[in-house]
């Protein structure tokens, strides 16, 4: 039975995680709460950022296109990583993106100590210049004063932003979602002569496919 109200919430709580990235000025800095990396290619296709739905086909592995409408139209794709993350200062758990280029420096913290929970990373973009070069630090944030929740599942999460459904994720022939493989610093960094010319959409409403409208991620 549904609870009913006449009247507005309080505050700014909303289902689901809010999708940050790096502002043009100022900074985000937060503690990932996830275990590992989670790529995915994306279109900058009818106003809005959409995951790329290229399907595994090929004996070799390889992607085609399938039914994905902004490859069909020759639209690059982009590969985005995301980890999902504490901001310990506004107590706000959300899902951070970057461009395959600055999350080597996750991949480099991953390696050395094999998981990202408990990193603190700081990113910035020096130039303050919208869609400028992203500069992420990472280091092993102290836990002895500061518990972090249990991490999202990260590919419903962003499932949820895209507004994607869930029967749509693809599975193995035995019925198992498939699992993707976390990539290496050298994969990140062959990702990033990957096509990446498109502008980011820098409101809440640019991603759900509203222009103008919703708050500013900037």
């Amino acid at each position: 039975m549904p609870t009913w109200s006449n009247h507005l919430p309080t505050g700014k709580s909303h289902m689901g995680f809010a999708l940050k990235r790096t502002p043009t000025s100022g900074f985000i800095q937060a503690i990932v709460t996830c275990e590992s990396l989670t790529v995915c290619d994306t279109h900058y296709w009818g106003g809005r950022t959409v995951p790329c739905e290229r399907v595994q086909q090929n004996p070799d592995g390889s992607l085609t296109a399938g039914e994905c409408a902004a490859c069909n139209n020759s639209i690059p794709y982009r590969v985005h990583v995301y980890v999902s993350a504490l901001d310990t200062r506004a107590h706000e758990h959300f899902i951070f993106e970057c461009t395959a280029h600055a999350a080597i420096a996750f991949a480099d913290y991953e390696a050395a100590n094999g998981s990202l929970r408990g990193c603190i990373f700081h990113a910035s973009r020096p130039k303050a210049e919208r869609n400028s070069k992203v500069i992420i630090q990472t280091n092993t944030a102290n836990l002895a004063h500061v518990q972090i929740p249990s991490a999202p599942n990260v590919i419903i999460a962003l499932c949820t932003i895209w507004r994607v459904p869930l029967t749509q994720k693809r599975e193995t022939e035995n019925g198992r979602s498939v699992k993707s493989a976390r990539p290496s610093r050298v994969q990140l960094a062959a990702m990033t002569q990957q096509p990446d010319n498109q502008p980011e959409p820098q409101t809440i409403g640019e991603i759900l496919g509203h222009p103008g409208n919703g708050e500013s991620l900037r």
